[in-house]
This record gives C-alpha cells, structure tokens and sequence, in this order.
C-alpha cells in the first residue's frame, strides 16, 4: 500500500472555527441530539414500513418537505407540538410518556386520579377530617385535570 502525504496533510490540517463551534454545539446538546436522532431512526423506520414517502408526511403535517428533511435528520430539536404532528400524520407513537409513580388510573370521588395518590391520601380505615378531605378532592383534581387533559 502506497502511503499518502497529501492526504495526511490533509487529515492533520488545523480544524476550522466552523469544526470547532460544531464540537462545542455537539458536546453541549449531545442529550437532546441523541434523542433526535432516535426519532428520526424510529419515524424512518415507520414511513418505510408503511410505504409514506417524506413528500406524504410533509402533506399530512403541513409543513414543507425541507422540514420534514430537517427532522429525518436527527438534528432538529423537536417540540411536544411537532411530535404530536409526526404521530397524528404517521398513525403511530414515536415517544411514550409514562409515570413512574403513578399507578394505573381509577375513578375516585368523580374523578380520574392516580391510584398511588388516591392510597397515599385515604389510607385504608382512617378518618380524615372534613376540610382535609376537601383540600385533597381539590388537588385531586389538579392532579387528574393536569394529567389527562
């Protein structure tokens, strides 16, 4: 094998201010570009799977191709609004959002709470006074508005 100078020069040239800030841009978002970058793996994968090309998906999220480009590319920092756009025009869930603490749902007192937080609040045979109860079926209804709506 013939040994290249030209091409170690190359290779071992100063790095530009572009290459420079571009490591500094990695290093300080590298949580959130990983992220990106396995949503744009998954939603890929979809689009292929169910045979919608990016011209399609731009159509359904009503956005222009250049941005759906910019998304596939794992580069974009996505918000709640345009994850929800990708899952609304893919039919599919590209994030899962689940509470750790949180017990499946029930119905307690009219409304839909946690079942942690409905235990947590009214232990089994206690008596927890009237204005105890008021102040926690009023949180309880934060709790359940902020949640499910």
């Amino acid at each position: 094998m013939k040994f290249n100078v030209e091409k170690l020069k190359q290779m071992s040239r100063p790095m530009t201010d572009k290459e420079k800030k571009d490591i500094e841009f990695r290093k300080d978002n590298r949580e959130w570009l990983a992220i990106s970058e396995r949503l744009a793996l998954k939603l890929r994968r979809i689009l292929r799977t169910e045979g919608i090309p990016q011209n399609e998906l731009a159509v359904r999220m009503g956005v222009t191709p250049a941005q759906v480009t910019k998304i596939l590319s794992g580069k974009e920092n996505l918000g709640l609004k345009t994850i929800s756009k990708i899952e609304n025009a893919i039919g599919h869930s590209l994030i899962e959002v689940t509470m750790e603490d949180c017990n499946p749902v029930v119905e307690y007192e009219n409304r839909t709470v946690c079942r942690s937080f409905v235990a947590s609040q009214y232990a089994v045979n206690t008596t927890v006074n009237t204005a105890a109860r008021r102040r926690s079926a009023s949180y309880s209804s934060i709790v359940a508005h902020n949640m499910f709506s």
